[in-house]
């Protein structure tokens, strides 16, 4: 995803004036204040799910990333898209799985809201096109004091994912001050009235170095 986590998590930029802390995502305008942004983000169960394509570094899971279980077990925010029968042929979360998200045309899946700092570099889920037609877009929806701002995140070009594959880790967190989080959750749509996208095991790397 070149923002938030090609378009990428876009990198924030913390300065402090008085007692004032605001944080600025570089490129967007949108701006955080002291009231938005907390301490610290909790522990997370780690693992390295694409160590087989070379990346070894250790991602957490997205709350409901897994697709596993009921819509409400999931957790996640449907708009013409589902729960499917089958997994990502990889079985990187766990062998037993047997579910994806599937999004249509026109839809969206909108994540639950989770803690991001800067330790949390990049974002990788897996993903394949299964009717041509639409691109695939991710954007974060970001908490602030004025609402939740929309970043984007990546655009899978129509055509560009045919079959099961992981997607470039993508984003970065970098500019944001030690110690200080934001609350994002991610948002998955397939714009246009054709095409349609299956996505599975959307994970979140919390260490820039691996």
């Amino acid at each position: 995803m070149s923002s938030l986590f090609h378009s990428r998590l876009r990198a924030v930029a913390c300065g402090i004036a008085g007692l004032t802390c605001v944080c600025v995502l570089a490129s967007t305008g949108v701006a955080f204040g002291a009231s938005e942004i907390l301490a610290s983000c909790p522990g997370q169960s780690l693992s390295a799910p694409f160590s087989q394509w070379g990346d070894t570094n250790s991602y957490f899971q997205v709350p409901g990333g897994s697709f596993e279980g009921t819509s409400d077990q999931v957790g996640w925010t449907l708009s013409g898209a589902s729960l499917t029968p089958g997994n990502e042929p990889f079985y990187v979360n766990n062998s037993s799985d047997s579910q994806s998200l599937t999004i249509s045309a026109g839809g969206t899946a909108t994540s639950p809201y989770f803690c991001v700092d800067n330790t949390m570099s990049d974002l990788r889920f897996f993903a394949q096109e299964t009717t041509a037609g639409s691109d695939l877009q991710v954007q974060a929806l970001v908490q602030t004091g004025n609402g939740v701002q929309t970043v984007p995140l990546e655009d899978l070009a129509d055509g560009s994912m045919p079959s099961w594959a992981p997607t470039q880790p993508a984003g970065s967190t970098s500019g944001l001050a030690d110690g200080r989080m934001l609350s994002v959750a991610l948002q998955f749509s397939v714009p246009q009235s054709s095409g349609s996208w299956q996505i599975d095991d959307v994970y979140a790397d919390p260490y820039r170095s691996g």
